[in-house]
């Protein structure tokens, strides 16, 4: 039991430091949509499936919190140790808790354990608190810090515009030659992203929590993806674990509560 308890947590470490050091890297590009980093999304399913089925497996408050503590622990390094960042990992903690109630409940509660229906009860608390904890990462990075103080909208903002007025108004210039139609679209463009710079400045300072939020929102939306690919991946190593004998599942004779009217 001893070592078990120390492989996972090594392993769930390991991950933390892949997941944390390679997602800040990465974080702000695809924040702004200019990359889809499939690397970081592999180290989030593996980090989320080893933390969810240890807190499982070792069923005890203080190996939840433990593990839990690791992400957080290395989080606070990574981000640095601000009020904020110290309340999400509060809040990751306690939602470790959770997890190991919930897993526990799942275990306890049916005659035939079912390992999907654990990983996937146990998943949903620890991804919630890794989705806050990368959104209030996201929050304080300088990059989306500095649009407070900015005067205009953010160039991937004013691309975006070009490339609407482009196929708005190359349908009306069909008849004029190439060189006319590119000077009405840069002048159409200057003109629209001139206004809305005029419009949004007063609201620029509200930028990067209504960032922060948005992001927290859409990774929320696509939570199901990420616990069903964990419950994948947790059902594959449980397997494995099997076949080595590292666990056993054993049947044993339990009491049970009857209602009688």
């Amino acid at each position: 039991m001893n070592w078990k308890l120390t492989i996972w947590h090594v392993v769930v470490l390991i991950l933390a430091l892949l997941f944390w050091g390679y997602g800040s890297s990465v974080s702000s590009d695809v924040l702004f949509g200019q990359a889809f980093d499939g690397l970081a999304v592999f180290y989030l399913i593996l980090l989320l499936t080893f933390t969810a089925m240890g807190v499982a497996f070792f069923q005890r408050k203080v190996w939840a919190l433990s593990l839990t503590g690791i992400i957080g622990l290395i989080y606070l390094f990574q981000f640095g140790f601000s009020l904020l960042n110290l309340f999400g990992v509060g809040i990751l903690m306690l939602l470790g808790l959770y997890s190991c109630a919930n897993s526990g409940t799942e275990i306890s509660q049916r005659t035939k354990i079912n390992i999907r229906r654990v990983v996937q009860s146990g998943a949903w608390p620890i991804v919630l608190g890794l989705f806050i904890l990368v959104s209030f990462a996201v929050y304080q990075s300088p990059m989306v810090q500095n649009l407070k103080n900015a005067n205009s909208l953010p160039s991937q903002s004013e691309t975006f515009i070009k490339s609407i007025v482009q196929n708005i108004v190359s349908r009306e210039t069909k008849k004029l030659n190439a060189k006319e139609s590119q000077n009405i679209i840069t002048q159409v463009s200057q003109k629209a992203i001139g206004d809305l710079n005029l419009f949004f400045r007063p609201y620029l300072k509200y930028t990067p929590p209504i960032l922060a939020f948005g992001l927290f929102l859409i990774l929320w939306g696509l939570s199901w993806i990420f616990i069903w690919l964990s419950v994948l991946l947790g059902m594959l190593i449980f397997w494995i674990l099997k076949k080595t004998k590292v666990v056993s599942i054993e049947e044993r004779d339990i009491k049970a509560e009857v209602l009688i009217l």
